[in-house]
């Protein structure tokens, strides 16, 4: 199923934000698209990676761009694993 496209910037679940390097090449409304392996970080992860997406043939820079609904792996703060979505993707017009 189709899904908006997930861009440098956008939020995830628990508020973390995509922080890149994304797929510099390939532009959504202005902003990088997010790829798998791009970092996470934020009030909760601190350390995240971008790890599963739904998008596996549409890449940017050679990786499954990320997309609504991605997960994420990471730390918190305290050190214990975090596993959140990408939740806020206002590219609702872009979809993968």
């Amino acid at each position: 199923m189709p899904t908006p496209v997930a861009t440098i910037a956008n939020l995830t679940a628990t508020g973390d934000v995509i922080i890149g390097p994304g797929g510099l090449t390939t532009m959504c409304k202005g902003l990088p698209v997010a790829c798998m392996g791009d970092a996470v970080a934020g009030p909760l992860c601190v350390a995240g990676v971008i790890t599963m997406t739904t998008a596996i043939n549409k890449l940017a820079k050679g990786r499954p761009t990320a997309c609504l609904g991605s997960m994420v792996m990471g730390v918190s703060i305290l050190g214990f694993p975090v596993s959140t979505a990408v939740l806020l993707c206002p590219n609702v017009n872009v979809i993968v």
